[in-house]
């Protein structure tokens, strides 16, 4: 394999078991030639050797049916950190807490029973009690979301402010001068760092919070026509985005013509609307993979670095 690939028996180790130790154009290399090749490491042996399970712990929770992006979402999360990690021989073990039990508690199981050499934790918040208990047990992580500043910074996280101030800065290119934001009232840290990326770049849109999406529906027929509209409605998710786009189109408002509307996600019903939507795709994929290598960081005792900030590029369609 390390001739195929055109690099030492070392860099091959480096590529199945540290892949954030070298540089992407040879990994990309080093990968061809274990698929070319149809190599498969010997997990069990690794395993026996070093002294860990070579499994990556995603607690998930699959309790919210009625989100429809929620399990593409999830679906796009977990398929590429699967494949992350058969690449460098790792699995993933997938579970959910049993009913009446906490995600600590599971961790604690998974730990105890050495069936993980780390966990991911998903949508961290400040002070989150899953990224103390996991430092205080010195236990790997690699967190979806960011950490407090006092913490461990093993993070991988979407830059929201950055990816939203896109999404203003096409908007005012396309002419749009009267904007409302739709924002989801919630105290979820990536709220306020979309609202905040946007009206940074939009300082003249007027903000308004829902929980729910009657409530969205009823202000976007409210306020859609008459005398100083709004030309643009942004949503801070595409649920918002879609039922705003709907409460128009039953005023008779033109959508992408009229009024613009734009989501954030780019959820897997984005692109089939009749007027499909401008929105923001967070690149699930990426993030996986930074997520696993950094895992493997954690994994193997490296020093703290920061985290890791993916923006999420916009992708125009018609209706904005």
């Amino acid at each position: 394999m390390a001739k195929l690939a055109g690099v030492s028996a070392m860099t091959v180790s480096n590529v199945l078991n540290a892949p954030h130790r070298v540089a992407p154009p040879t990994v990309q290399t080093v990968r061809a030639a274990i698929e070319e090749l149809g190599y498969t490491p010997n997990h069990a042996a690794r395993a026996l050797s070093s002294g860990r399970s070579q499994v990556i712990g995603l607690p998930l929770y699959f309790e919210d049916e009625e989100n429809p992006g929620l399990g593409g979402f999830l679906h796009g999360l977990l398929g590429g950190l699967v494949k992350s990690a058969a690449l460098s021989g790792y699995g993933v073990h997938v579970a959910t807490p049993v009913e009446g039990a906490t995600e600590i508690a599971l961790y604690e199981k998974l730990i105890a029973a050495r069936q993980v050499d780390a966990i991911v934790v998903l949508e961290t918040m400040p002070h989150d009690e899953r990224i103390d208990f996991l430092s205080q047990r010195r236990f790997p992580f690699v967190a979806f979301g960011r950490t407090g500043p006092a913490q461990r910074q093993c993070w991988v996280d979407v830059d929201n402010e950055t990816s939203m101030a896109g999404i203003a800065e096409h908007l005012k290119s396309t002419g749009r001068e009267r904007a409302v934001y739709l924002a989801t009232d919630s105290s979820l840290p990536w709220v306020h760092q979309r609202q905040a990326g946007f009206v940074r770049e939009f300082p003249s849109t007027v903000v308004r919070s829902f929980g729910s999406l009657e409530a969205v529906a009823a202000y976007v027929e409210e306020t859609a026509t008459g005398a100083g509209a709004p030309d643009v409605f942004v949503a801070d998710n595409d649920a918002f985005a879609v039922v705003a786009m709907r409460s128009l189109q039953r005023r008779g408002v033109a959508v992408g013509e009229d009024v613009a509307v734009t989501g954030f996600n780019d959820f897997p019903f984005a692109s089939l609307l009749d007027t499909p939507l401008t929105t923001a795709r967070i690149p699930l994929r990426d993030i996986a993979t930074c997520l696993f290598d950094r895992a493997l960081q954690e994994i193997s005792g490296e020093p703290d670095a920061p985290g890791r900030l993916v923006t999420a590029p916009l992708v125009v369609r018609s209706s904005a």
